[in-house]
């Protein structure tokens, strides 16, 4: 099943630890907790995140990225979790906000990773 997950994936994946905050949002868009995570690869489109919290898919978390000396703000959907083991949980998170000068640094700072990286 991992496979067809993976082949389903439309964005290239650049690998890269950054911690993030995040806040969880009920149904009317209240915070409903927050927490601390980091992220384990990243793409135009989303991210994959470690946390010691599951999420259940269609939540929605608004995550803040330290990207070098920049902080992104991003509104996300879940879209899938599962356990690492019994403390560590990883999730795929689709981006559905990220406006303006947010959109460009992170967009910038996927380009350089993706140079960097040699791809």
């Amino acid at each position: 099943m991992k496979d067809k997950l993976f082949e389903r994936r439309k964005a290239e994946r650049r690998y890269a630890l950054n911690f993030l905050d995040y806040e969880i949002l009920g149904d009317s868009g209240e915070v409903t907790g927050r927490g601390l995570a980091r992220t384990l690869n990243v793409s135009d489109d989303g991210l994959r995140l470690e946390t010691g919290q599951f999420f259940e898919p269609g939540q929605q978390l608004r995550i803040t990225l330290g990207l070098n000396n920049d902080l992104v703000q991003v509104t996300g959907q879940v879209v899938n979790s599962q356990p690492e083991n019994e403390e560590i949980c990883s999730s795929g998170v689709l981006f559905i906000e990220l406006d303006g000068q947010d959109r460009e640094t992170y967009r910038k700072h996927c380009e350089t990773l993706k140079t960097s990286l040699g791809q």
